[in-house]
């Protein structure tokens, strides 16, 4: 739970965040994290809230986006809900990406040529 000092932003953000994904993975002071997976085997979409007080920033690490790093700063109960909106649909996209062959960002079990063996 944010501490007594956080911004009614911030503990809006954290109570719709906890609704939307459950308790955080992980939690420092202001700072909550997430690791969202569509399957348990499926590489994590890491979400983390920088819990800074006036302006508190949300970060999506997303593996199966080719641009795999999405922040943006939150100054209104909207954006809150646009970030939420943002991070579902990213679930959705891993889970389709994950379902094809295990791919993620154009890589299959890690191999960047899209080939399970690494042979070409």
């Amino acid at each position: 739970m944010p501490t007594p000092a956080s911004s009614p932003l911030l503990a809006y953000l954290h109570s719709e965040f906890r609704e939307a994904f459950g308790q955080p993975s992980s939690m420092l002071e202001m700072d909550s994290q997430w690791s969202l997976r569509s399957e348990p085997q499926a590489p994590a979409i890491f979400i983390l809230v920088n819990g800074s007080y006036e302006k508190p920033a949300v970060w999506i690490f997303d593996p199966y986006e080719a641009d795999n790093v999405w922040r943006t700063s939150i100054t209104s109960t909207t954006e809150v809900d646009d970030a939420i909106s943002v991070i579902k649909g990213r679930i959705v996209s891993a889970a389709a990406a994950w379902k094809n062959n295990g791919q993620v960002n154009g890589q299959v079990d890690g191999k960047a040529d899209g080939k399970a063996d690494g042979k070409a």
